[in-house]
């Protein structure tokens, strides 16, 4: 099958593309051919090592956790069927640039029916960080306010879309160009981050932090007595590394350097959370029934060949990329 991968770790000179042992699936998997991939920020992370213990390469490694596609392959009497089409995100990110992937059967969810291939394969790391961030960790609830930060890109244009649809009021950073863009989503107040602070729009009851770095101590000062700071930038909680599989003591010391940050969250009579992403159909099946209803839409701003990756990972490590990027096979 054609695929693109990495012939180890390192820049984009170990991007290549050409043809691979075809996928085969295993017990309690389906077969799917993949029509698109979406592309992740976190991948250049891992093209340069990073998570390495976590999740070892065995190159040429397939890179990629967002697909669509169609079902060639399911086992009998499960939910799925050949010729269904599905969207997923992989358990690990290993196996989206190809033709073929094996996929678990619960980690599968129908394609929204309303969006292309290329659409639906950009959603589901974006959309399935932002659930669980809201509704697991920071417990969004209608009329709360909350910020968005790097309210332009994947995870936030997807992020104010999903806050809007809970009822929530939405203030987004971004640079000068996408104050437009941001409204257009939804946002209810969008701040030019080189410009303005956006502690000016605050407090908030919830944070939502896509850049984090610097901005998390100025996050977790701007919240509310009570309010919900949520970091998805290397700020990881010890609760997600044992919702990932860490056993408690490895869980505990991965997760030390943030722990200044829970302080400081107690302090103010707020939270800190890290959440690291799971895939989950179920969760998927219903964020694309609510897609189907018009409340949420894909924000694809180019598709690249399978040949083009390399392009595409160039892009995201700009940190400037508008909505999200897709592979289309």
């Amino acid at each position: 099958m054609r695929a693109a991968f990495i012939t180890g770790y390192g820049d984009n000179a170990v991007v290549s593309h050409g043809e691979v042992p075809d996928a085969v699936a295993g017990a309690g998997e389906a077969l799917i051919e993949v029509r698109a991939a979406g592309v992740n920020p976190v991948e250049v992370y891992m093209r340069q090592g990073a998570f390495h213990a976590a999740f070892p390469f065995t190159f040429p490694q397939v890179m990629g956790f967002d697909i669509s596609g169609v079902v060639r392959a399911a086992p009998d009497g499960g939910p799925f069927r050949v010729g269904d089409e599905v969207y997923a995100r992989l358990p690990n990110p290993r196996g989206a640039y190809a033709e073929l992937a094996a996929v678990p059967v619960a980690l599968l969810a129908p394609k929204p029916r309303t969006l292309s291939h290329a659409e639906a394969a950009s959603l589901p790391t974006v959309a399935l960080t932002t659930w669980q961030s809201f509704l697991e960790r920071a417990r969004l609830k209608a009329g709360e306010h909350v910020l968005i930060q790097a309210g332009a890109g994947g995870v936030g244009s997807f992020a104010i879309q999903l806050a809007k649809h809970l009822g929530a009021k939405v203030t987004a950073t971004a640079s000068a160009a996408n104050q437009g863009w941001m409204a257009e989503l939804g946002a209810d107040r969008t701040i030019d981050y080189a410009t303005e602070p956006f502690e000016a729009a605050g407090p908030f009851d919830v944070v939502y932090d896509g850049v984090c770095g610097p901005l998390v101590e100025r996050g977790i000062q701007s919240l509310k007595p009570g309010g919900r700071y949520v970091g998805i930038v290397r700020v990881a909680d010890a609760q997600s590394y044992r919702e990932i599989g860490f056993p408690d003591a490895v869980a505990t010391g991965a997760a030390a350097g943030v722990q200044p940050f829970i302080e400081q969250a107690k302090a103010k009579g707020g939270e800190f959370h890290g959440p690291l992403t799971r895939s989950d159909g179920a969760q998927l099946a219903e964020i694309g029934a609510i897609i189907d209803t018009g409340a949420i839409r894909a924000t694809v701003s180019q598709v690249y060949g399978l040949a083009d990756l390399a392009a595409a990972y160039d892009a995201l490590a700009t940190g400037r990329t508008r909505g999200k990027l897709v592979i289309a096979l």
